[in-house]
């Protein structure tokens, strides 16, 4: 492999690993590398490290594509890609640490003691993953490998949030409202691929059918489609015919089954996944769930709504960025919170969304017209806000505008590493969305020198710190 040639793959984040973190211990390791535990010298927070051989990538496509889809996922149930280090030999991916395991090893760890998911618990975790990929296919992304090694527990506890993970085979396949394009390429794993994938024309929905597998399995400890090999198995999902054996089903609802049935069947009658999350089996679960369980949305009121929409633009953007890269515990309630106001479970929040959901949490000191301007100065002009903006308006900004975490984000926003911001390096976190003219109106607020770049002291100074 030409390493010259594939030297500026991915834009690169200044400095070393090593200089902003400690290798803990070793996590695993693969064909590709390894992965340690890492911690950050100055926050103490841990993270999972990547850390990955150039030359052993064998598909220098496979890669970039899965860096650029997770690059574009901002959602609870799929894992974060936080910062990426390259050299000439190795590239670093810096993520979130899920310490809980495969959903994999708790299936069969519950199987060893006879213990099956119950119907809510399978609930709480199916939820998660239709959410993740009912986010995934909004935006015109197909996983093409869901299964239960590929999702992590982000922490030991039972009730641990869930994390949809390897986006090697992902693709995007169109966006909704246009014309979606069909796939022909075979991938995926016996067990969990879908018929139409195996017969070389599908859509998103092979996503379904896995995740339908899954559900299956959750709920009895067995698959739907078994075998000796895997052609035999392939010869059992061609013909999309499975049953509910007695044994292991007699205690199982109906409304359960129901759900899995219009998961495992033809395209062309199979349920997408706004359908499966609206599906009574999960809506029932999820109210029992929701009784023990109360949300508070702290200190959120009329003045900090106000306070978030006189803050400049690129301040807010700047803003989302350094959020976007905080750990989870800090924002765990806000997480569910978003989720729950979520109801259409696209990842974005309308005006009716946020609204409602601030009367559900009997937030009622918040004028109409107040949250009418958010929507219409929201950070990307699409009049909805996405997860990384609800988090931003609902932190507490002096928690997070600390001179420590503006300078890492300096660091991180100046690509070139020469102690200034430039326009590209704005647009690079603003994904391109904005054109040069609008950046330039945005740079004039911190630009005190008038030289169309940003310094430090002007950073801070522009951050109010």
């Amino acid at each position: 492999m030409n390493n010259e040639k594939n030297e500026n793959i991915i834009t690169r984040d200044p400095g070393t690993l090593v200089e902003k973190y400690i290798k803990i211990k070793e996590l695993g390791s693969g064909s590709y590398g390894k992965v340690y535990e890492i911690e950050n010298k100055t926050t103490k927070e841990k993270f999972a490290c990547k850390h990955i051989t150039k030359r052993k990538i064998c598909d220098m496509d496979r890669f970039n594509n899965e860096i650029n889809i997770m690059k574009q996922c901002n959602h609870p149930n799929i894992i974060k890609l936080y910062e990426i280090y390259e050299d000439q030999r190795h590239i670093d991916l810096v993520m979130e640490e899920c310490i809980g395991g495969e959903l994999f090893d708790r299936i069969m760890k519950r199987i060893e003691e006879k213990k099956i998911y119950t119907e809510k618990e399978a609930s709480i975790i199916f939820k998660q993953i239709m959410k993740g990929i009912e986010y995934c296919h909004s935006k015109g992304i197909v996983h093409r490998d869901l299964k239960p090694e590929n999702i992590l527990f982000l922490t030991k506890e039972e009730n641990s949030q869930i994390k949809i993970i390897d986006f090697g085979l992902s693709k995007i396949f169109g966006e909704k409202n246009q014309n979606k394009k069909f796939m022909n390429t075979k991938v995926g794993t016996a067990y969990y691929v879908s018929p139409e994938i195996l017969e070389g024309n599908y859509n998103e929905k092979c996503d379904i059918w896995s995740a339908g597998v899954i559900l299956y399995i959750l709920l009895s400890g067995i698959p739907p489609f078994n075998g000796e090999s895997d052609n035999e198995i392939y010869k059992k999902i061609s013909k999309r015919e499975f049953n509910f054996p007695d044994k292991e089903w007699k205690n199982i609802s109906e409304n359960a089954k129901d759900l899995i049935r219009k998961m495992l069947c033809d395209e062309n009658k199979r349920l997408n996944a706004k359908n499966v999350l609206e599906h009574p089996w999960l809506n029932d679960n999820e109210n029992e769930v929701k009784k023990k369980e109360k949300l508070v949305l702290d200190n959120f009121n009329q003045e900090k709504l106000k306070q978030y929409q006189n803050i400049p633009k690129l301040k807010k953007n700047i803003l989302s960025f350094i959020v976007s890269n905080c750990c989870n515990k800090d924002i765990e309630n806000l997480k569910k919170i978003f989720d729950e106001f979520d109801v259409d479970k696209k990842g974005k929040l309308t005006y009716e969304e946020f609204k409602n959901g601030l009367i559900k949490l009997s937030i009622d000191n918040i004028k109409d017209e107040d949250i009418q301007k958010i929507f219409n100065k929201d950070i990307d002009n699409t009049s909805k806000i996405d997860y990384i903006e609800f988090l931003a308006i609902s932190l507490n900004h002096k928690n997070y505008l600390t001179e420590e975490n503006l300078n890492d984000a300096c660091k991180l926003i100046d690509k070139t590493n020469c102690g200034k911001i430039s326009k590209k390096d704005l647009k690079d976190i603003i994904n391109n969305q904005l054109d040069n003219q609008l950046i330039d109106k945005m740079i004039l607020d911190f630009d005190l020198n008038g030289d169309g770049l940003i310094d430090y002291n002007e950073f801070l100074n522009g951050m109010s710190l």
